[in-house]
């Protein structure tokens, strides 16, 4: 029996030369009573609980399940087109996409790390799956191996890279990386093409907002540069310590390749292919990759009568205090004072307002000065992660001239009132929320996001009708709500001219098991555009 002292030290992270803290802890175990799987989530669990949740935080580090691994690696053979050949994992933490290889056949495996304790287990736990692997202590940003591999598997670091000197290095080493935070992700989708052999699959399980940031246009277009994208799969969201981090199995093959559709899916069912040529033509303003043939069809019909919701109205950031608790006091304004509102203020078409003032105003006093006097439409900008199909990430309320919207908002602002009523109600129909869930996978409600949204030109021509159910929303009772929101719902579709079958692929889309139920109300509505009927239901 192997009994072994597992000591943690700081963080080692791939590109960090940052000398390391002496060790924070140390576990004594006894592996060999432990199944491969059981052995590396138990290093993890207790590394993680050594670091504690800032530290491990700050290095990036979301261990892996065994179960995660090997659907990243199935992924990977089946689109990668790699059978055989050399293996490689320049970030192999304690094993789990090697053991997930070794399960699923292969045999020349090979991993880099920099923590020597995650390899000692890593070493072990192939023991235990009958196989090895040549281990070697590196920073995988750094390290010039003496054979490319055939195929690259990892989970790399996330996170963002705050050491200056690190961050000199990836830029100067990776250029597409320029123009804002850098992600450790985003080095290693580059990275990871230069470890694999031309024709060699990298198959990676990261964040998936790289694919839709405004400033990831440059690494976009750098990984078509260098490969083709063989393979895009969303993995949900399986990281407890990351409840809002949605993550992808993206398999890369380096060029010269095969030039073929790329296979998208959603865990395991297949979604509609996407060309690369469709890839290439969207890499500045992002891929918006994870719909079925029918979904596409869908967003392509809104907005071939739509213009962008940027070009309707001014789309902004509210106001950013930098220190909340010097400018925001939780009282109701006084004279000469200007009232706040937050994020936690907004519902669906109104303000539940918690009292809040514009304290010491002196330095905010230009940017309040540019809200006030102009009624906006608020959207909430930080959303919870909520998991029900229904929930709405666009929630929306209207704001009066006189207070001043924080930046936990998201506003929307013109000089036409009855096309701001009616933009209110457009944002949260089921129309536009789903448009936007199909384009993003960000819960937080961004202004750029918001700017794409498409606005139907009838709409612009003649706002009345909309304005109108807007405004008797905002009016009504708990009892009339739902009732309201259908007919906006069915009014929204009627603008955009959808035909019977793309209204229902929304509507299935937003509502789940309560898509039956909801589709028949909305019928009764669309069959009713003018609320004759109203008055018998209770809505007016």
């Amino acid at each position: 029996m192997w009994r072994s002292t597992w000591t943690f030290p700081s963080p080692s992270v791939p590109g960090n030369r940052v000398a390391r803290r002496p060790p924070a802890r140390s576990v004594v175990a006894e592996p060999a009573l432990l199944s491969a799987d059981a052995l590396i989530a138990h290093f993890e669990q207790e590394k993680s609980r050594a670091l504690g949740n800032a530290r491990r935080r700050d290095a990036g580090l979301y261990y892996t399940p065994a179960h995660l691994a090997a659907r990243v690696v199935e992924i990977a053979l089946r689109e990668g087109g790699i059978a055989a050949g050399r293996v490689l994992d320049p970030c192999a933490g304690a094993g789990a996409f090697l053991v997930a290889a070794a399960r699923a056949g292969l045999r020349d495996l090979h991993g880099f790390d920099l923590d020597p304790e995650a390899l000692r287990v890593a070493r072990h736990a192939l023991r235990l799956c009958g196989a090895k692997a040549r281990l070697r202590r590196a920073d995988a940003l750094r390290v010039a191996p003496r054979q490319r591999a055939d195929l690259l598997i990892s989970n790399p670091p996330y996170g963002h890279v705050k050491e200056p000197g690190e961050r000199a290095f990836l830029l100067r080493e990776f250029p597409a990386l320029r123009g804002g935070e850098i992600d450790r992700y985003a080095a290693f989708l580059l990275r990871a093409l230069q470890l694999v052999r031309p024709g060699g699959a990298a198959a990676l399980l990261v964040p998936d907002t790289w694919m839709f940031l405004a400033r990831g246009g440059a690494l976009r277009e750098a990984v078509l540069a260098q490969a083709e994208v063989a393979a895009i799969v969303d993995l949900g969201k399986p990281f407890a310590s990351a409840k809002d981090t949605r993550v992808q199995a993206v398999v890369l093959v380096r060029r010269p390749a095969r030039i073929r559709p790329a296979y998208v899916g959603r865990g395991a069912c297949a979604l509609s292919p996407v060309s690369r040529d469709e890839l290439a033509a969207a890499a500045r303003r992002g891929w918006f990759v994870y719909r079925s043939a029918e979904e596409r069809a869908l967003c392509a019909a809104m907005e071939s009568v739509s213009v962008p919701l940027g070009s309707a109205c001014a789309v902004g950031y509210g106001m950013r205090t930098g220190a909340n608790e010097r400018h925001v006091g939780k009282r109701a304004p006084g004279p000469g004072e200007s009232g706040l509102v937050g994020g936690e203020d907004v519902v669906p078409y109104s303000l539940r307002w918690r009292p809040k003032t514009l304290l010491d105003p002196g330095p905010l006093r230009e940017l309040a000065r540019r809200q006030l006097g102009t009624s906006r439409v608020a959207v909430q900008r930080i959303r919870t992660n909520a998991q029900a199909p229904w929930a709405r990430w666009l929630e929306a309320a209207p704001v009066p001239a006189d207070r001043v919207c924080l930046d936990s908002l998201s506003t929307l602002s013109c000089g036409e009132g009855r096309r701001l009523w009616a933009l209110l109600a457009l944002v949260q129909s089921v129309a536009l929320q789903r448009y936007h869930r199909l384009r993003t996978t960000d819960v937080n409600v961004k202004p750029s996001a918001l700017r794409e949204l498409p606005v139907p030109r009838a709409l612009l021509e003649d706002p009345v009708e909309l304005a109108t159910l807007a405004r008797q929303r905002a009016r009504a009772g708990a009892g009339q709500a739902h009732a309201l929101d259908r007919r906006i719902d069915a009014c929204v579709y009627a603008l955009f001219g959808l035909s019977e079958r793309l209204v229902h692929a929304a509507e299935r889309g937003f509502w789940g098991d309560r898509f039956p139920k909801e589709i028949q109300g909305l019928e009764r509505c669309m069959s009713d555009p003018s609320g004759n009927l109203a008055p018998k239901e209770g809505i007016a």
